[in-house]
Order: C-alpha cells, then structure tokens, then sequence
C-alpha cells in the first residue's frame, strides 16, 4: 500500500454553479468572461503554477510566511493602481484572518474578488463574488472543477456540446485510476494518468462539464469531511512537530512549516522510501525575480490525511516522522 500520490477509483448548489474539466480552464473562462481587455489582475505571491500561467497581466501582493495576506501593502498598491480583480486562495482551508476588511477594500475600489476553495471544498460560506473549486483535488473524479456564480456575474451559457477526446481522456483516466486498484507497481497505470493530465489542455475543451458534473454529484460526500479531520487531528496529538493553529480545523491535508529545508528534504525522502508521498505546494519555478514566498516553499511539507486513509495509516506516518525528527 501506497499513501497520497493519486486517487484510485474506488454539495447540491444553485442553477448557476458551473462545471469545467479542470480548476485552470476555469479560470480562463472566467478571465475571458468578465477581463475581455486584459486589466490588470492581483494574484497571491505564493500559488501553484496551474493559476500563474492563466494571467497574463498582473501583479503580486504578498503572503506572509504565517499565510496572511499583508494588508499593508495590499492597501497601498490598490490606493495607487487600477484592478479588474483579485484571486486569493483559502491556503489549506484557512479563511484569512482578514477577510472583511479586503472584501470591503475590494468593494470599494470596484475590484472583484474570486475566491479559490479548492482546499475547503465543503464550504458552505463564500467571500468571492465568484468561487472557484478544483473538486479532483478532494474526490475520486477523472477531472473536474465547479464554479459558484451566486450573481450570475458571468452570464454564461451551459452550451451542451460533446468533444470525443475528452469523451476518451476520462475513459482512458478512469482506466488508469482502476488499474491502481489492482497493480503496485507504477509503470502501469502512472503513464496513464500522466498522458490524460498533459493533454486536458491541449484540446481546448473549455464548454460545461456536464460528465464531471455526474461524477461529483456521485462522490460529494459529507461525511469524508469528518474522516479527514478526524485523521489531522490524530496527526497534531501525535506528531512531535505541529501544524499551524489556524490550521487547526482545516481538513485538505496536514501542512508541516519545518524549521529548514535540509530537515524537510530528508523527511520527504524517508516518507517515500516508505511508499508516503507528500506533496509540496507549491514549487515556485516559474518565480524568476523571486517576488514569491520561497520561504513558505522551501519549508512546507503536506500529509495526505483524506478519506482513503484511517487512524492506522496516520499512525504509521507519525511513527516514521517522529522516529527521524531532528528536535
């Protein structure tokens, strides 16, 4: 047995949500809908790659090494440039501490706010006048990503159409998660995965999703919630080494701040001799004048704590951690 890497196969909202293929086609769609001028944009100094390669025109405001959103300066580039929106993320499903006063700051000077709940996707109160969810971060689907349109800010039509490469990637994808089931070794069904996420994107496939739409309708499940906070919350009894406390009832995955990256690496690379895989979010390769939280990179580490695993599982790893922790 193997613990993160991908899923293996194994929320009923308003009229007005929206179903895509992927988290970053999404975003596209939306920036196509609603900057048809190409404005200048606000995105977060530390994100994936996925969202950065969907501005074109933009400027960072900055996170802390504490996951807040500096207010200060935010305040200040937006007192002295013009926005057409800004793109901030619930970091591990941490609601930031100052919320309010942006929305309000936001409101103000006519900007609007899309909020990323990809890691809270049980939700049930949202602060963006759009939300966006990668939901295949979080459930067993082949692809999909829902965005909540409260306003129907977007005004856009649920153009029924059917693109039979598409049709194909999520049958060749369910095949490869199936095939995970049955087969350990990785040369099996890893290609499988890895061809139908290199060419979701190269289809230009951007119309409603309405078979990822099925799958999430399937697999949406209450009660995952609770198994996955149940297991962060045997890892912070635990493990010697804690999470942040605003952290504390978040269930995406269990984010570890190591004190240094030489100490994280080692961790890392233990945990995957051991068949754990732990993600890091996010490397920041695309930073080439380092205006991104490298800090936050270069010392986090993510353990899967979702809805595969039990408290048996998320003993093994608090065992391995603690027994190679350098304090």
């Amino acid at each position: 047995m193997e613990i993160g890497s991908d899923y293996n196969l194994n929320i009923k909202f308003d009229s007005n949500n929206l179903f895509y293929a992927t988290g970053r086609i999404a975003i596209k769609k939306i920036l196509k809908k609603i900057n048809k001028n190409n404005e200048k944009c606000l995105i977060p100094n530390y994100l994936c790659d996925s969202i950065y390669n969907c501005f074109d025109n933009f400027d960072y405001y900055k996170i802390n090494n504490n996951f807040d959103i500096d207010t200060e300066y935010l305040t200040s580039i937006i007192t002295n440039n013009n926005y057409k929106l800004i793109f901030i993320i619930n970091y591990f499903g941490y609601i930031d501490k100052n919320i309010e006063f942006i929305s309000k700051l936001c409101k103000k000077n006519n900007i609007l706010v899309i909020e990323d709940f990809t890691h809270n996707i049980y939700s049930e109160k949202f602060y963006g006048d759009i939300s966006i969810c990668s939901y295949r971060k979080s459930l067993p689907t082949p692809f999909g990503a829902i965005v909540i349109d409260t306003n129907n800010i977007l005004n856009i039509n649920k153009k029924k159409s059917i693109n039979f490469i598409y049709i194909f990637l999520i049958i060749l994808k369910l095949i490869g998660m199936f095939l995970k089931n049955y087969f350990n070794i990785k040369w099996i069904w890893r290609p499988i995965l890895l061809f139908c996420e290199e060419n979701i994107d190269k289809i230009n496939y951007s119309d409603f999703d309405y078979l990822n739409n099925l799958f999430y309708k399937y697999y949406y499940d209450q009660d995952d919630k609770y198994i996955r906070i149940k297991n962060f919350k045997y890892l912070q009894n635990k493990l010697k080494i804690k999470t942040l406390d605003k952290f504390a009832n978040t269930y995406f995955c269990f984010p570890i701040l190591f004190n240094n990256k030489e100490e994280r690496d080692k961790i890392k690379n233990i945990l995957i001799k051991n068949k754990i895989y732990c993600p890091i979010y996010w490397p920041l390769n695309f930073d080439k004048d380092k205006e991104c939280n490298h800090y936050i990179t270069n010392h986090i580490l993510c353990i899967p704590i979702d809805q595969r695993y039990n408290i048996e599982n998320m003993k093994y790893i608090a065992n391995i951690i603690n027994e190679h922790l350098c304090i």
